[in-house]
This record gives structure tokens, C-alpha cells and sequence, in this order.
């Protein structure tokens, strides 16, 4: 990406089943990024939709030169949909923004704002999110282990944000198959700004973040930062060592010294499934981490286009 280009920003929103707000969404980011007086272009990515938002997509196309669409041809996941963006803009500036409407686009000339401060990388920090308990308990979890990896002041963050075009194209280089794009921004060693910006509630359908896929997403979160779970796991076998050693000794010494019989079949049964479940859960954090390295090795491509309207 040239400092010539002619395109100043270049807007990123991946779109999975979301054809009921693509035409609300297009026209109030038309008139937020017009108001900013400079080229742009608006680059929607239909990562495997199910419903009609190819063919929204399309014809917002045939209206609008300054979007372009790029098609999967299956489900692939938010963040190969938004690398796909990325790597399909030619902007000086990379704008990132969900196609829910949950990330209001009259905020971005607040990012881009923070940006000309001095700022690589700006995140958009909600006022107050319109998610239930669970997600804002997965939110505080996010920033939880993102603070063990970096500094404090970068934790609050979410997917709205604005980037620099030269640090997206240093985030091109890393090839890791299961990313977490902000915990990687905020690795990188750029300058990280925040704003707060609003957060709406959704304006169509619901939510393509399950309960699964919010776990999923939190696995790669912990796994790509950080080898905690393998030393949870050690630490894990290492107390239930000393306690089962402590337990047996606490029997033997009621049996010689006091004549008590050892509890039987209840004790037996309790703690063999104890440590059975304890065993399962160590081998599963392995498998974890032994999946993404297999993941790694194989190298298969984190998508394919159908089509492309440029």
C-alpha cells in the first residue's frame, strides 16, 4: 500500500447473514464518509451468508463505485473475512466495523480523529454495551488475559476500530491460523489509542455469536497469548499430588494409631472420578494446543473467493 494511493480510507465490514440492515448501514456510512470530504471505498466481505446479503451486496455495487464485494464460497469466520478486506484495501487508513449497526458509523470520524493525534492503532471503547450478562462477563474475561500480554491501558478495546495501512500490511506477515486480531494489534508494538464510542443495540435479526463461538473465540484468545492453561494444568496436578499423598497419610496414620477402618466404596468411587475428570481436562488443554499446531502444519488457505465485484 503506496502513501500515493488516491483512496484515503478504506472501510472493512465483514457480513454474515445480515441483509436486513446492509441498505440502513450503506447509506448512513455514505453520508459519514462523504461528510469527511476524501476518497474512500467501503469493501463488504459475505463470508458464507445463508440469506439474501450477496444479493443486497450486489446491488449496492451496481449504485455505488466506491463499494466493493468480495464472496466466500462457505462460512469462514469473522477474521479471515476482515483479513480478506484488508488485504483488498487500498487505503491509507483501514476503518473495521460490524454489519449489525451495533458500531455506529457516525462514530468514525471520532477514531480517525484519535488517530491523527499520533495514534497507529485506535479501538473504539463502548459507553455501554447493549450485550446480556454472559457477553459482558466474556468481555471482562477478554480483558483479563489481554492484560497479561500487554500493557493495562490497551485492555478495553473491541472490534471497531481504525489502523494504520502499514501496520495492517505487518499483520499480513503473521500467519497464525487461529488469530485474535486486537490482542495481535495491541502485540505488535504500535501506538494504541482509545475512544469511547456508542454502541447500539442490534438493528436486525440476532446475534452469530453463540455461546459456542463466543467460547471459541475466547480459546483462541488465551491459547495464542499465552501457555497458561498448560501451567494451570501442572500446577493442577501438582496440589492433587500432594492432596491425595496428604489424604493417604491422614488413613494410614487413623488406621495404625486409632483402629479406624478406611472409608470403602464411596471414598474409592469419588476419587477415582475426581482425578479421571481432572486427567480429562489436562489432556483436553493438550489437544488444544496440539489441534492449532495441526492447524499450522496442514496450511490450508483461511478462505476462498466465489466472487469478486470491484
Amino acid at each position: 500500500m503506496e502513501s500515493e494511493n488516491s483512496i484515503k480510507y478504506s472501510v472493512v465490514i465483514p457480513v454474515f447473514n445480515e441483509a436486513e440492515s446492509l441498505q440502513t448501514l450503506h447509506t448512513r456510512l455514505t453520508r459519514v464518509m462523504k461528510a469527511l470530504n476524501e476518497p474512500y471505498e467501503v469493501i463488504f466481505v459475505d463470508d458464507g451468508s445463508k440469506d439474501s446479503s450477496f444479493q443486497v451486496l450486489k446491488a449496492l455495487h451496481g449504485k455505488d463505485k466506491n463499494v466493493k464485494v468480495i464472496r466466500f464460497t462457505r462460512n469462514c469466520g469473522q477474521v479471515p473475512a476482515v483479513m480478506a478486506g484488508f488485504r483488498a484495501a487500498a487505503g491509507e487508513v483501514m476503518i473495521n466495523l460490524d454489519a449489525d449497526l451495533q458500531n455506529p458509523p457516525e462514530e468514525i470520524p471520532k477514531l480517525i480523529d484519535k488517530l491523527d493525534e499520533g495514534c497507529e492503532v485506535v479501538f473504539g471503547v463502548f459507553q455501554q454495551r447493549k450485550h446480556n450478562c454472559f457477553r459482558r462477563a466474556g468481555s471482562r474475561f477478554a480483558k483479563w488475559v489481554l492484560s497479561r500480554v500487554v500493557s493495562a491501558d490497551t485492555t478495553n478495546i473491541s472490534c471497531f476500530r481504525a489502523i494504520r495501512s502499514y501496520v495492517v500490511d505487518r499483520l499480513s506477515l503473521i500467519n497464525d491460523r487461529s488469530r485474535f486480531l486486537s490482542g495481535l494489534l495491541c502485540w505488535m508494538g504500535y501506538k494504541v489509542g482509545t475512544v469511547e464510542v456508542k454502541h447500539d443495540a442490534r438493528y436486525a435479526g440476532k446475534t452469530k455469536y453463540g455461546t459456542f463461538k463466543l467460547v471459541t473465540r475466547w480459546m483462541d484468545m488465551v491459547v495464542s497469548f499465552t501457555d497458561l492453561p498448560l501451567k494451570l494444568a501442572i500446577y493442577g496436578g501438582v496440589v492433587l499430588g500432594v492432596f491425595a499423598f496428604a489424604l493417604a497419610l491422614y488413613y494410614m496414620i487413623r488406621h495404625f494409631l486409632h483402629g479406624y477402618g478406611v472409608p470403602g466404596f464411596a471414598t474409592i468411587v469419588i476419587l477415582v472420578t475426581f482425578f479421571a475428570g481432572v486427567q480429562l481436562f489436562s489432556l483436553g488443554i493438550l489437544g488444544e494446543y496440539i489441534g492449532r499446531m495441526n492447524k499450522e502444519v496442514r496450511n490450508r488457505p483461511e478462505y476462498i473467493i466465489r466472487d469478486e465485484l470491484d
